[in-house]
């Protein structure tokens, strides 16, 4: 396993080693970075992700393809997160060797749009949710105002890095869980038990692939930056450990969530069906957890982005991204965002795709970080893959778009590389070295 060195300590001027591999001192243990991986995907748009399936499948059905689609992110999610954990380095570090380093500059700002964006997204959405819950509640839980106190107080965990999400992880997963299981429990039992459940029949059918679909579509970007998380992790096995329990335990958990809370009181929002139920504080903290251990997620990833396109400290551009994205959600200009968002649902996921490639089959582990490291300025096959399976995942119809694109992107890059390697072509333009200063 490669780590940082004690050089790499003293060059990490970003700090939380945005730019630096993480050194084998400073790794985490395996329930600290699962508990990180499932606060990321405990959100609310998994329950509404959830109550989708329910109003077009059986509540078997849904549950089977919510699983089913989790174990697609946990694979790609997983050989992603594994590859970090070995070398101690972001997504965005790792993509410096498959797309250049200068291309990589282009891949951390892409993160950073796109999680800057859902960031922007989700605040917003937490202040209309805050309303909702709390009609009488005065200027604090107006729509505004609880995105703007919302916003800010998400940022908070993500200036501290991991540390910070490691914190609220620890204090946040557990309440969440035992209090959703409290909301559940009450609500089916309102309902007429799980058997009345599972006997209602979908008013608008759909397939299971297409529930799978939602299943992968809900998660599909987060899983490609799964290397920010078990970055810290202490070997591959830690990570896989961590990433499997993400995707195969929490998000499964929070979409069945979801699934049932809609079919037993008519909508898939568990914190307003608690709250009708007389479990108003509980409500409130899962709500407000749930946002929160997602949100710091998104801005922690999206400052690593940037981290790797200016020289600047971490934290202050944590604090610079935090309040553009509270802004954009506190003036509802993020609702603007959420198709250009969605189509990045597709083209971002090929990135996975190619690092899996270039990580695991071309260059079988051999990535070096750190001063004096020699990469590729650009990496002309990385991009002329992305851009075709980027392409093919829009247009093309049948299966799971984000699936598609990832398989496209993997399969093309290695006969792009593969044909170099045979006809004796450049795939590299130029060449970067790295500095002290991880640079």
């Amino acid at each position: 396993m490669a780590v940082g060195t004690a050089t790499d300590r003293l060059a990490d001027y970003a700090g939380d080693h945005a730019v630096t591999p993480v050194p084998a001192d400073e790794r985490r243990s395996t329930l600290e970075v699962a508990l990180v991986a499932a606060g990321f995907c405990i959100c609310m748009s998994g329950l509404f992700t959830g109550a989708a399936m329910a109003a077009g499948l059986s509540l078997w059905q849904a549950i089977a393809a919510t699983f089913v689609g989790n174990t697609i992110l946990a694979i790609y999610g997983g050989l992603v997160g594994a590859a970090g954990a070995q070398k101690g380095v972001s997504t965005t570090m790792l993509s410096r060797h498959a797309f250049g380093r200068e291309g990589a500059k282009v891949i951390g700002l892409l993160w950073a749009v796109t999680l800057v964006g859902w960031y922007s997204v989700q605040t917003g959405f937490f202040g209309q949710t805050i309303n909702a819950m709390f009609p009488g509640g005065g200027a604090l839980a107006s729509v505004k105002v609880a995105a703007g106190w919302g916003g800010l107080l998400m940022m908070i965990t993500a200036y501290y890095g991991f540390r910070g999400l490691s914190l609220l992880s620890k204090v946040a997963i557990p309440g969440i869980t035992v209090l959703a299981l409290v909301g559940i429990v009450a609500a089916v039992g309102r309902a007429g038990g799980i058997a009345a459940l599972a006997a209602i029949t979908p008013l608008s059918p759909i397939t299971f692939g297409t529930g799978v679909t939602l299943a992968v579509g809900s998660f599909a970007v987060g899983s490609v930056i799964q290397a920010d998380i078990t970055r810290y992790a202490k070997d591959a096995k830690a990570a896989w450990i961590a990433t499997v329990f993400g995707y195969m335990v929490a998000n499964t958990f929070i979409i069945s969530a979801g699934a049932i809370t809609s079919l037993a009181t008519g909508s898939g929002d568990l914190p307003s069906a608690m709250l009708a139920l007389g479990l108003g504080l509980p409500a409130l903290f899962i709500l407000i957890g749930g946002q929160w251990t997602t949100n710091d997620n998104n801005l922690y990833s999206s400052s690593l982005g940037v981290s790797n396109v200016v020289k600047a400290k971490k934290r202050h551009i944590v604090v610079v991204l935090g309040v553009i994205a509270t802004a954009f959600g506190v003036w509802g200009l993020a609702d603007y965002f959420v198709p250009w968002l969605v189509l990045l649902g597709v083209t971002i996921p090929p990135v996975a795709g190619i690092l899996i490639a270039d990580y695991w089959l071309l260059k079988r582990g051999a990535y070096t970080f750190g001063s004096g490291t020699r990469y590729a300025a650009w990496s002309w096959p990385a991009f002329l893959a992305w851009f075709v399976a980027s392409i093919l995942g829009y247009v093309i119809t049948w299966g799971i778009p984000s699936v598609n694109s990832i398989v496209i992107a993997f399969v093309l890059y290695l006969a792009i590389m593969w044909g170099c390697r045979s006809l004796g072509l450049q795939a590299e333009i130029g060449v970067r070295e790295e500095t002290p200063t991880g640079f």
